[in-house]
């Protein structure tokens, strides 16, 4: 549904995702009070993430079938009755639909124009058809109903909003389907539980449990590039489900084709799937967050306070709401408005430098690198994990008073001559390494100390 704030806004549509929600009854009164759900009627997209919207409508609702292949370049009628989509054809009418070009990508230069969701609009597209000749829309039809065999594919980076993408395609199709189970899990709670089902010899039963459920998700993959005997039971979960029609989604943290590490046969199902980047928001979409919340709370915001809220807060439409609810009843209960010094007073109270302890470090970069706290504790050397420890010792070294002996003990008393050889190492490598670069950025604006920080 399209938002109304001016006419420059018709490209941001709030999608409805069901908040998850907890079996206490205040917690949940909260969380429908003051999630991004709420406060903005559905989560937030603009045009940067037109694309994820489009692919969780797919997901959810189905997707139009054409009565021809959409890249044939004749637009004669076909004899044949339905023939389906290939995932590259998808793809085309996805990117097509996103851009409002369906009528280009028909061959149609004429075309009158049709509106950017005719996707999903059977009549006002059929309507738009220059001749009886040009394609139509035959109907829809679930994602798993298409004889391609790939997943669903969202990568971007953490807070970029594909988590709240993947489980609202979860919660959605459970509660549409409560007959059929949904299997919803991250990576590493997966590759644990092929883990111990080997190491008891009970494989036959995990890949059975696995493969009943009608929607398979596997949240933060990224990690299964280094578990290989993982990999052949995603692969074997992959391969039968989608044999079974019945969809599989993944999330990534990059495009899962730029990550080494992968089967072969893994990383083909993941290359041939339908591939779809969340981004996080750009600033235009944050400034319409911070207007759209603001007059939620009734806080009226001048110019200046909002360029600054656009300027100062989260990345994550999520952290802003949050922040903004905050900030805003915070500042009630003193009697002041939220002004820009006001604003600028909370949030220095709010992320003082005591606030980074090493702990909070610790759990912020296993998050981020979606391992456990215990492997980061343990004597393990995987390249992530030995990644995730050179960032624990840079951010603890930069945000806190943490020695390196210190911090030497959090990892299994490891020797503070190999903490000063990592942090190093990672600093010097930083200044030309634009992937350690973003892993940074990211990590930074997840302790919120991206105005402590430059890289």
């Amino acid at each position: 549904m399209p938002l109304t704030r001016s006419d420059s806004l018709n490209s941001y549509h709030a999608i409805e995702i069901p908040a998850p929600l907890s079996d206490d009854a205040a917690t949940n009164a909260a969380v429908r009070r003051y999630s991004p759900e709420s406060l903005l009627g559905g989560f937030l997209v603009g045009p940067e993430n037109r694309l994820a919207e489009l692919a969780y409508r797919l997901a959810v609702d189905g997707v139009p079938v054409f009565d021809r292949p959409i890249g044939a370049t004749s637009l004669d009628p076909v004899e044949t009755a339905v023939q389906e989509p290939s995932r590259a054809d998808v793809e085309i009418l996805l990117h097509a639909a996103q851009d409002g070009l369906l009528d280009s990508v028909l061959n149609r230069a004429n075309a009158p124009k049709v509106p950017a969701n005719v996707l999903f609009d059977m009549a006002t597209f059929n309507a738009a058809r220059r001749s009886p000749d040009a394609p139509a829309i035959l109907g829809y039809r679930p994602l798993e109903s298409l004889n391609f065999s790939a997943p669903l594919v969202f990568y971007g980076p953490s807070g970029s909003g594909k988590t709240r993408i993947v489980e609202g395609i979860c919660q959605i199709r459970r509660t549409r389907e409560p007959q059929k189970s949904v299997f919803y899990l991250s990576a590493a709670d997966f590759a644990r539980s092929a883990a111990n089902a080997i190491q008891r010899n009970q494989t036959l039963l995990f890949r059975q449990l696995i493969t009943q459920a009608q929607v398979l998700a596997i949240e933060d993959a990224d990690i299964l590039s280094e578990k290989e005997a993982a990999q052949f039971e995603a692969l074997a979960a992959l391969d039968e489900s989608i044999r079974a029609q019945k969809l599989v989604v993944f999330s990534f943290s990059r495009n899962p084709t730029t990550i080494p590490g992968f089967l072969p046969d893994l990383a083909a199902r993941f290359s041939s799937g339908i591939l779809i980047p969340v981004n996080l928001p750009t600033e235009e979409t944050k400034r319409v967050v911070v207007d759209l919340v603001a007059s939620k709370l009734a806080t009226p915001l001048d110019e200046e306070t909002r360029q600054r809220c656009v300027q100062r807060l989260p990345s994550t439409i999520g952290a802003i709401c949050g922040t903004l609810v905050q900030a805003a009843q915070t500042l009630a209960t003193s009697g002041k408005t939220l002004s820009i010094d006001n604003l600028d007073d909370f949030l220095a109270r709010r992320n003082p430098n005591a606030t980074w302890t090493l702990d909070r470090i610790i759990k912020t970069v296993a998050k981020y690198f979606a391992v456990s706290v215990v492997e980061m504790r343990s004597k393990k050397r995987s390249k992530t994990l030995v990644l995730a420890r050179s960032f624990v010792v840079f951010f603890a070294r930069k945000l806190t008073n943490a020695t390196f002996r210190e911090i030497g003990r959090q990892f299994s008393n490891r020797d503070y001559s190999t903490m000063i050889h990592s942090t190093r190492e990672l600093t010097e490598t930083l200044e030309n390494d634009e992937e350690l670069q973003r892993h940074a950025r990211e990590i930074a604006r997840l302790l919120d100390a991206e105005d402590s920080l430059s890289f």
